[in-house]
């Protein structure tokens, strides 16, 4: 996750009246961990208040953390202190609390100073004690600014530095710690070194920044040259072979992501280890939790997203007044593009559709350009999900060639600049030479999302031998039409027995779109959309059952089992309280006859009596249960051994239903808690298994999906279409 909402916070607050600048801090810095301290002698260049002859201007505000009296260095001028009530009206967006003035849950001061001499510099002398790690250091979010013993993590958000608003920073930045200690910060480091009393480190940053960070901790650093940008990890605990992993992969995608955009802006790219569990993403650096790094999978999936931020969002920045483009661009050319890399991009794009299907069943929709940070699933199946399919489907209108120029154009031209939408729409006009207003309009203004159906298709077989193929396309949804280029994948036999399938792009405008070819051979499958390249909602039959399905649900009902052992009783009852909220209830299978249908249910216990219903469910699968063991596509799973996840589609009269159950075993029960934390993570899966206490899992999958309403198999013999191959974007 991109630390997007340190920087938002800066935004919404923003009402300056002064052009876009930048202010240059020459800071020294020390930290005393032990004491929560800092202590800071900070020179600001101001120039930048003077541009676009703002002659009439007289004071200058800044926001800086609570505390006490901040010393002006140049001889003659002073700070005043603005009253609460000032301080309200110079900055609306702060309020008052307990008497004392907040920015969010954040003490500050704001203070000004006569500037109508026009100086150009402003240093000043302050100390504060900054320690603000939320409800626990499992908390990413309310975790804004921390000097502890344990580690040392401030930004903007802390105010540890003079704040003002809507302008950019450079910095030169000096930093003091205790022996042992090392510090991390965007750009350059010029300086490391220990004496006998203390460390230092000096980083410089002559890029337009929107933030300046400090991280610190005891560290065992690592590094390499990658071409001209440094490769570097920072590990609270020394790891040689853990670091050269990271080392080589932090190689490996800078390079892939020069050759598609552009040179790396910065000079380093870092690894940070956190001391408490976080996926943020800051320029030339990332910061990521000791359990987070060590998960290998991370190494090719929210390591190159982190890494690829400092292209879109940290170099080429984002205006939130008209939406956050920046995580789903960066999704789509780091998450879905590791996957196109091994021929997978399809599951990614069903698992982005299927998440934004399920998440926003029961309302809660908005439009891209009201998307600003993610906070939970439903705003990230939109703000991720939604941009990452505009993206792709941007890809698919005006090809990849245009795509990666268009993308080249975009960071050359916008580099350390804000950009919206629109700026993203001239570019890919002018590169591709196409009118996309109407399609970013569609997909950046309007809520909601097409659901589509073939019907009525026929075929005749004409005299002079060819064959006629009619049907229709409708849109299902109670909004207006989305003008979409519809896939269409058209299986054709010809006599000799031979197969070839045609694939064509419709133009669909309206809600009911007839369409009619004419072909040499017999049609005998119809497909559309088969390759999931359209943003649209997933019919019921298109989505595996899968656990974001009962996540996501409006009502959900936990069956727990009566039978269980006493100590397995009181674990799945505490299971079950801790996803216990208002749309949840919890009732023994004792307690009840019948599984309601209306509901969608977790069933709770290997001797649960309500097994068997959930066994027929899935009886069209690969799955057996006896009793004493559960085999899922020939690997055979122990209850005593394992914990078992399943989820399958609930049925009424035979017709499967958007309502999904899931059914539960565990075999020990101190593995609840780690289930309780992992399996939101899994939401995707319709089966897994995982392994003792942690528990560890080992394996996943999804069921495979049924028959649509947007394929229609014309005969007898049912044929699969043979599909042109797909090229990654890029090849690494």
């Amino acid at each position: 996750m991109n630390i997007i909402l340190k920087i938002i916070v800066i935004y919404l607050f923003s009402f300056s009246v002064f052009a876009q600048g930048i202010v240059h801090h020459e800071m020294m810095v020390e930290l005393i961990p032990e004491e929560n301290e800092i202590k800071v002698i900070d020179k600001m260049r101001l120039t930048s208040f003077y541009e676009n002859d703002k002659s009439d201007l007289k004071s200058l505000s800044f926001i800086l953390y609570h505390g006490e009296n901040v010393k002006v260095i140049e001889k003659g001028r002073q700070l005043k202190q603005e009253s609460l009530f000032a301080a309200k009206k110079l900055f609306p967006n702060l309020i008052v609390k307990d008497n004392k003035l907040m920015a969010d849950e954040i003490p500050v001061n704001v203070y000004s100073i006569d500037i109508s001499k026009k100086p150009q510099q402003l240093t000043v002398e302050y100390s504060r004690k900054i320690n603000h790690p939320g409800s626990s250091y499992n908390d990413m979010a309310s975790a804004v600014g921390i000097i502890s013993p344990e580690g040392v993590f401030i930004s903007s958000e802390s105010y540890w530095f003079p704040v003002f608003y809507d302008q950019y920073v450079t910095f030169n930045l000096s930093v003091r710690l205790p022996v042992g200690w090392q510090s991390v910060s965007q750009g350059t480091r010029l300086y490391s070194d220990d004496n006998k009393i203390s460390h230092m480190d000096t980083w410089e940053e002559n890029r337009p920044q929107n933030d300046i960070f400090i991280v610190a901790g005891k560290y065992t650093e690592y590094s390499k040259n990658a071409g001209n940008i440094k490769a570097m990890v920072f590990l609270r605990k020394a790891d040689q072979a853990l670091a050269e992993k990271y080392l080589e992969t932090t190689s490996y995608y800078l390079d892939i992501y020069q050759k598609l955009i552009g040179d790396y802006p910065y000079t380093k790219f870092a690894l940070v280890e956190n001391f408490w569990e976080t996926g943020y993403g800051m320029p030339s650096f990332t910061l990521l939790g000791p359990r987070i790094i060590r998960f290998p999978f991370i190494l090719h999936s929210s390591y190159p997203h982190e890494l690829l931020h400092n292209w879109w969002g940290n170099s080429v920045y984002i205006d939130y007044s008209r939406g956050n483009w920046s995580e789903g661009l960066t999704a789509y050319l780091a998450d879905h593009l590791t996957k196109e890399h091994t021929g997978r991009g399809f599951e990614y794009r069903r698992t982005t559709l299927q998440e934004y299907t399920n998440f926003t069943r029961n309302g809660g929709d908005f439009a891209l350009k009201d998307f600003i940070t993610r906070y939970d699933e439903l705003s990230s199946a939109v703000g991720y999900g939604k941009t990452t399919m505009l993206f792709h489907m941007l890809r698919r209108k005006v090809g990849d060639d245009t795509f990666q120029r268009a993308l080249a154009q975009l960071y050359k031209q916008y580099r350390y600049k804000k950009i919206n939408y629109t700026h993203i729409e001239t570019v890919f006009s002018q590169v591709s030479g196409l009118n996309l207003s109407s399609f970013f309009h569609t997909w950046v203004n309007r809520i909601g999302a097409p659901d589509i159906v073939l019907e009525n298709i026929t075929t005749e077989n004409k005299v002079d031998g060819n064959f006629t193929l009619k049907g229709q396309i409708l849109q299902r949804q109670k909004e207006s039409a989305y003008p979409i280029n519809l896939p269409i994948a058209i299986t054709l036999l010809h006599m000799n027995g031979e197969l070839e399938t045609k694939q064509l792009i419709l133009d669909v405008q309206e809600k009911q779109f007839d369409f009619s070819f004419e072909f040499p051979a017999q049609p005998v499958d119809v497909r559309l959309d088969p390759e999931l390249d359209v943003f649209r909602r997933l019919d019921i039959s298109e989505t595996p059952p899968a656990l974001s399905q009962i996540f996501s649900a409006s009502e959900v009902l936990i069956v727990l089992a009566e039978k269980e052992s006493v100590e397995m009783k009181n674990a799945y009852e505490k299971l079950a309280r801790q996803w216990i909220d208002k749309n949840v209830s919890i009732k023994y299978d004792s307690e009840m006859r019948t599984l309601p249908i209306k509901q969608a249910i977790w069933l709770i216990g290997k001797t649960n009596k309500f097994k068997s219903n959930f066994i027929e469910i899935l009886s069209t699968y690969e799955l057996k249960d006896d009793g004493t063991s559960i085999s899922i596509k020939g690997d055979r799973l122990l209850y005593d051994d394992h914990s078992i996840i399943l989820a399958g589609k609930i049925k009424t009269n035979k017709t499967v239903t958007n309502r999904v159950m899931g059914f539960i075993s565990v075999d020990n029960p101190k593995a609840i808690n780690g289930l309780v934390r992992k399996l939101p993570h899994y939401g995707k899966y319709s089966y897994l298994a995982f392994k003792g206490e942690a528990p560890t899992n080992f394996l996943k999958g999804q069921w495979p999906t049924e028959d649509t309403p947007l394929i229609a198999h014309l005969g007898k013999k049912r044929y699969q279409p043979k599909l042109q191959p797909r090229k990654s974007l890029i090849r690494p």
